[in-house]
């Protein structure tokens, strides 16, 4: 059994996986079969990110951008507006079947029996502790130290998570903005 962060691309997928990883100190796999999508702890960042991930093959989540078709444990669905994540990521050649696989994810989501969690890309951005304090619940994780950092230091990781270099995705903003 695996655990799955799912969600349509330009989601906002990497910026979760950021804090999952700086939340439990483990890594996250990206994609199957893109060797560029690496756990996030090994990009370059412009200041240190304490991670503190010592078991490098402890995976915690496994990003998939389609329904898995492995057995799923836990689940994290990230939703954006369809509209505007179709248009990020097809640009301007937005067809039917962009929505259907947006659409699809949604009903994996609804008949996953599993643990679940929906996460919307909209409310991440403008409450970034109540994102903080959601994940941590969800992950079960027993570390108030860590949560408070992330906290208290929200504003400087968001701006890190998507400084990275050496990476396969885009970071949390959207036509530079």
């Amino acid at each position: 059994m695996v655990d799955c962060l799912l969600s349509f691309p330009r989601s906002g997928n990497h910026l979760v996986r950021f804090f999952i990883e700086l939340l439990t100190e483990r890594p996250t796999r990206g994609c199957k079969g893109n060797s560029s999508d690496v756990p996030i702890y090994m990009n370059s960042f412009t200041e240190n990110v304490p991670f503190n991930i010592s078991n490098k093959e402890d995976f915690i989540f496994e990003k998939y951008h389609t329904v898995p078709t492995s057995n799923i444990q836990r689940l994290i669905l990230i939703l954006r507006n369809p509209r505007e994540v179709l248009i990020r990521h097809l640009g301007c050649q937005i067809n039917m079947s962009g929505y259907e696989s947006y659409f699809k994810l949604i009903d994996y989501f609804l008949s996953h029996n599993g643990p679940k969690l929906i996460l919307y890309y909209e409310d991440i951005i403008v409450d970034r502790a109540k994102f903080i304090d959601t994940l941590y619940e969800f992950l079960g994780i027993d570390s108030l130290e860590k949560k408070s950092y992330c906290i208290n230091n929200i504003d400087k990781l968001f701006q890190l998570s998507h400084s990275g270099q050496g990476r396969a995705w885009g970071g949390n903003n959207s036509n530079g903005e």
